[in-house]
């Protein structure tokens, strides 16, 4: 793509600094003031742009645009393709297709010629006879639909009726939003910006860096010729091995495959201890450097379908090698890898080209760094209105910086509270600044990659304000709300009771019961003739029952001290529960059956009684809940309302029914 005429009357640095700083009012009045004072329709034509582009007032664009082309001959269309842009933006497809149509024929030159190409078929699409539905009087084209269907998943359901339904809610949200004045919004203004700003940097690298990088032919071999050694394939073998333990063994094997070395696969399945034997000794493609060496160097000399002599490799085995293919090392031609070699020059031209485009936007520019507001301990408590830098005389303000890292993805967010990492992040911020001028200067929100893309901002951003401004500000939950909710589900805040436990398992009763009478003694327990006298075991040191976890349990929890963790009611087999429920906390079980085999001793070693989160506790969440639940009614009832009073009349034809087939008479077998 080649830059053109515009680049020719740049706009005074002045002038620019408004629009950079977003003083519209004050840019349209510098424009009429140079209107009198200039010949020409220059300034009439920049007055124009602001009211199109940046004050969005497509009226009185549309008026100025008029009156350049009533009152001054054109030379290359791109009046008549300002023209094009304002009245499609304001649904005139009709009018900007024949805008669009004057500049493709009379005025073919690159690359206005295809910017009004797009918009004729853009507005084709609009003008296409075929309606596939009418809202309010907008048609949503049968074009259009197929257009949005084609873009869809190749693996998504072909669903018309639901495809032309979004089409049909994203006209009513796009107009609803028109309606309630969302374009006032600061929400709305932010997210245009934002838009705006990463579409007109990507259209100047697309014009000034990537249409550069196109590689030519000579540059793509001389790529080649320089790196020839990244294009060589190794040489490599196919083959397949037997690995065993003995070398008589070995022997056995290479005279049984020497008679029959179709044998192969049967014997290395049956002998071979290699990870390959289960497919029959297979090796794959070996090259060099995936071997042993002593290996290697008889793979790579032995004879096609011989049987190689019994190589022993280091670990003490003894290997035995056919090798059925083999390939020598070549040189892939420049034709095999051109798409690879392509692609390497694109990235290292594209590197190259667009560190010099920046570097000749810093040096061409006058940018001036105030490091002497950077952060530090004295640094005033306001610090919005501290200059950073100046950018061609305009400020760079510390608030600047700070957004530019706060909008970063969180891995590349910078603490700039150190100035080594405050002054990149500035860094980056001026050389998008100076990019954006760039694109101020050769208007690069006229270019229709831009156009097509910030037309579905617009729209996107239209929606999200509407959503903001209808659902989230129309909906609240007062603390009343939240208490009563709390109140009619308090069952829903029960923390259920829990114990914790721990366990030893084994196979035998008598072992379980010579475990058990361990543990009693150790632990105190004392029986008595006289109730009185009894002394149950209380497990307060749990050395020793840990220890004879590890020596006796057979349960997987061996390899936690026994420990069964937290469990809740109906987790554990019934005859686990009975026990375990009853146990007090330090208390020692019987002996007693899980299943047919487990035989089990248990102590409990923690119980934690149910008990109910506090309002507290839950107010947050709840109320976030009911919020939510608040703002999709409000959506739902939303949607229904405008779809109600919107005039929506259906054009798709019907699916034709299938007619039942046709049964025969039926025939009853003979008796």
């Amino acid at each position: 793509m080649i830059l053109f005429a515009l680049l020719i009357n740049l706009l005074p640095q002045d002038y620019v600094n408004l629009l950079m700083s977003e003083k519209y009012e004050a840019a349209a009045e510098y424009c009429k003031k140079m209107m009198g004072e200039k010949p020409g329709y220059k300034w009439l034509l920049e007055l124009g742009d602001l009211y199109y582009d940046k004050l969005d007032e497509p009226l009185k664009a549309q008026q100025v645009y008029q009156e350049i082309l009533d009152k001054y001959p054109q030379k290359d269309g791109w009046v008549y393709y300002r023209l094009g842009l304002v009245l499609e933006s304001q649904e005139d497809y009709l009018g900007a297709a024949k805008t669009y149509e004057i500049v493709a024929t009379r005025f073919r030159k690159s690359p206005l010629d295809s910017f009004a190409l797009a918009g004729v078929e853009r507005c084709f699409k609009k003008n296409y006879q075929d309606t596939a539905a009418i809202v309010d009087g907008y048609r949503i084209t049968r074009l259009e639909l197929d257009e949005r269907i084609a873009k869809q998943s190749p693996f998504a359901k072909r669903d018309e009726k639901a495809m032309l339904d979004q089409m049909i809610l994203e006209r009513l949200l796009y107009k609803e939003g028109l309606k309630n004045n969302v374009k006032a919004m600061p929400e709305y203004k932010n997210m245009i910006k934002q838009s705006r700003e990463k579409l007109l940097l990507e259209e100047v690298r697309a014009v000034n860096v990537i249409a550069k990088a196109d590689p030519t032919d000579n540059e793509l071999r001389a790529y080649y010729n320089r790196n020839k050694s990244n294009y060589k394939v190794q040489k490599e073998v196919r083959g397949r091995e037997i690995v065993v333990e003995s070398e008589s063994l070995a022997l056995f094997l290479q005279d049984s495959l020497r008679k029959d070395i179709n044998s192969f696969d049967t014997l290395a399945k049956l002998y071979s201890t290699a990870p390959t034997k289960h497919g029959g000794g297979e090796m794959g493609i070996i090259i060099p450097g995936s071997k042993p060496k002593e290996v290697e160097e008889q793979l790579f000399k032995i004879k096609l379908n011989v049987i190689s002599d019994i190589i022993k490799i280091e670990d003490g085995k003894y290997g035995l090698y056919m090798v059925y293919d083999r390939k020598p090392e070549r040189l892939r031609t420049f034709d095999e890898v051109k798409n690879q070699v392509e692609a390497a020059v694109r990235a290292e031209k594209t590197q190259k080209i667009e560190a010099k485009f920046l570097k000749d936007l810093k040096s061409k520019a006058k940018v001036e760094i105030h490091k002497e507001n950077f952060f530090h301990d004295s640094m005033p408590v306001n610090k919005d209105s501290l200059v950073v830098a100046l950018i061609n005389g305009r400020p760079v303000y510390y608030i600047d910086v700070e957004f530019k890292n706060a909008s970063q993805p969180i891995f590349a967010k910078m603490d700039i509270s150190k100035p080594e990492e405050f002054e990149k992040v500035l860094e980056s911020y001026i050389e998008e600044q100076l990019q954006l001028e760039v694109a101020e200067q050769n208007k690069y929100y006229l270019y229709e990659g831009f156009f097509t893309k910030f037309n579905d901002a617009v729209r996107r951003s239209l929606e999200q304000g509407l959503y903001t401004k209808i659902v989230i500000e129309g909906t609240s939950v007062d603390s009343a709300e939240v208490r009563q909710y709390y109140k009619d589900h308090i069952e829903d805040m029960k923390v259920a009771e829990t114990i914790r436990c721990k366990e030893i398992v084994v196979n035998s009763k008598n072992e379980a019961l010579k475990i058990r009478n361990e543990l009693a003694k150790y632990y105190g327990e004392r029986k008595s003739i006289i109730p009185f006298f009894n002394k149950k075991a209380h497990v307060s040191d749990l050395t020793m029952f840990d220890s004879l976890v590890k020596v006796y349990s057979v349960a997987s929890t061996k390899q936690r001290n026994g420990d069964v963790g937290i469990l809740r009611k109906g987790t554990r087999p019934k005859e686990f529960e009975d026990v375990a429920w009853k146990l007090k906390v330090g208390e020692l079980s019987k002996v007693f059956l899980v299943g047919d085999s487990n035989w089990t001793i248990i102590t409990k070693t923690e119980h934690t009684p149910a008990t109910y989160r506090s309002f507290e506790e839950m107010k947050a969440g709840i109320e976030m809940n009911l919020l939510r639940q608040k703002q999709r009614e409000t959506a739902d009832q939303y949607l229904k309302k405008i779809r109600e009073q919107a005039d929506i009349k259906i054009l798709l034809p019907e699916p034709a029914l299938k007619e039942p087939e046709e049964k025969g008479e039926e025939v009853k077998p003979e008796e």
